[in-house]
């Protein structure tokens, strides 16, 4: 089993002389023994019944032997409504460069009863395992594995009532942001050469400001945007040891060496990107490529003008993060 600690700062004595592999300041610090020291701690935010969305929420265990676990989103009945249609789900995957974040964070817990409130879906955000402990590709196991775990309640095999209840098997989505993006990616991959059970399919795909490496990176950003750039360029083969580089497919699921994406196991994919994102290049490289791969499904862009990777998270409130769920919201809603 992996696991990973938590430090906020330790002094250099208690260092005692450890070679620092990766020291990306106010992030994370990677030593040579395999010790990890976390800056942005996860600022935990418990289940409960949001005063604003109506989203009812709770914690579930996925694989608990290896600490992979969910909290799983309910939206409000509508009013006045006497019968409950089947909602749709959809499996989402935080981000945080394969190494930090939380399902658990407040931030991020906002962003899905704000996603489960505006898409009318069960939102099952995903506790996945943390890099570099459990390097790449241990966590793209763990999408798989929730996957399934929510695949299973369609053959009645689950534990889970709200997903029993109300879950419309028919509609299963994936989507994530920045590395969850990347998760999210790789999980619709596989779901193309192998059935995740019951006869469960993947519908769409929600990639939110992927993180994607490789070929041409440059995009209009400001200097905020390019120093996160180069963080996760040299964060990369820190999470996945023995890398080829940015052209890994892991990273670049464009690269040459990479599975044809028209083995995407899902019809319909919408791609998030933010004007000032480093990395919105390679975001309109993978919808291109998408195109143009020989795949049978549909693709749909949208993006938030002069915002940042991530802008959601840190101005949830803004009109550009509203906006984005709407469109969200109106994407899974016609499949």
């Amino acid at each position: 089993m992996c696991s990973w600690i938590w430090i906020c700062k330790v002094s250099n004595d208690d260092a005692g002389g450890d070679e620092v592999i990766l020291d990306a300041p106010n992030f994370i610090r990677v030593y040579k023994s395999g010790r990890v020291e976390r800056f942005l701690p996860v600022d935990f935010a418990p289940p409960s019944t949001d005063a604003d969305t109506g989203v009812s929420s709770k914690d579930v265990a996925i694989l608990p032997e290896a600490g992979v676990s969910a909290r799983i989103y309910l939206p409000p009945r509508p009013s006045g409504g006497a019968h409950r249609e089947k909602l749709p789900v959809l499996v989402f995957f935080h981000g945080g460069g394969f190494c930090l974040g939380s399902a658990f964070d407040a931030a991020v817990h906002g962003h899905a009863n704000r996603l489960a409130a505006g898409t009318g879906a069960i939102v099952v955000s995903v506790e996945y395992r943390l890099a570099p402990e459990c390097p790449v590709p241990a966590l793209y196991g763990d999408a798989w594995a929730a996957l399934q775990w929510v695949a299973a309640h369609a053959g009645g095999q689950g534990s889970e009532p709200w997903l029993a209840a109300h879950a419309d098997f028919g509609r299963v989505h994936l989507g994530g942001e920045s590395a969850g993006a990347n998760i999210a990616h790789h999980a619709a991959m596989r779901a193309g050469a192998e059935d995740p059970g019951h006869g469960v399919r993947v519908n769409s795909l929600v990639l939110i400001h992927p993180y994607f490496l490789g070929g041409n990176n440059s995009s209009e950003t400001d200097e905020m945007g390019a120093a996160l750039l180069r963080e996760l360029v040299r964060l990369w083969p820190v999470v996945c040891r023995g890398t080829s580089g940015c052209d890994d497919p892991w990273i670049n699921p464009v690269a040459e060496s990479a599975p044809s994406l028209s083995a995407l196991g899902c019809r319909r994919v919408l791609m998030c990107v933010a004007g000032k994102d480093a990395m919105r290049g390679r975001g309109t490289v993978y919808c291109e490529e998408l195109k143009g791969s020989g795949w049978c499904g549909e693709v749909e862009a949208w993006e938030a003008d002069g915002q940042g990777h991530g802008f959601h998270l840190s101005l949830p409130m803004s009109k550009e993060a509203v906006v984005q769920v709407t469109v969200i919201a109106e994407f899974l809603s016609q499949g």
